[in-house]
């Protein structure tokens, strides 16, 4: 077996440096966030219009994805909006659990009705749509 000298060991560390740096500031930097935009819209009636020939049927799949992206930006605001009370919580040494319970239970009740709206669409949508076509859009 071949010994390893010391000029290989050094070699070695430095390139494990650059390495491990990178998978710490991966590791600690925040998700990125999906952006709900027109072009989101426009992607998915592109998509429906590709998938779906029959316009009623295709406006109707249009429809319930331009609601089911609303839905989407709503929650999604809701969860920064959240993030946010929780950072200005924890800043505040004194913040006690109740007030930490209190804004989950505010949270839960407007989280709750907008998920099972996201839920109800999402059923819509199948309800439209074969299970190939589903396939397609969801791709």
């Amino acid at each position: 077996m071949k010994r390893l000298t010391n000029h290989k060991v050094a070699f070695f560390l430095l390139a494990l440096i650059p390495m491990v740096f990178w998978i710490v500031v991966s590791c600690s930097s925040a998700p990125k966030k999906v952006e709900l935009t027109e072009e989101t819209t426009a992607h998915w009636n592109a998509s429906v219009e590709k998938t779906i020939k029959e316009p009623e049927r295709a406006a109707k799949v249009k429809e319930l994805g331009q609601q089911l992206i609303d839905v989407s930006k709503d929650i999604q605001q809701d969860i920064e909006a959240l993030n946010q009370k929780m950072i200005t919580l924890n800043e505040n040494y004194d913040a006690s659990k109740e007030e930490l319970q209190k804004m989950l239970g505010e949270f839960e009740k407007t989280r709750n009705p907008k998920f099972d709206q996201y839920r109800d669409i999402i059923f819509a949508m199948r309800s439209e749509v074969s299970a190939e076509e589903w396939k397609h859009l969801m791709k």
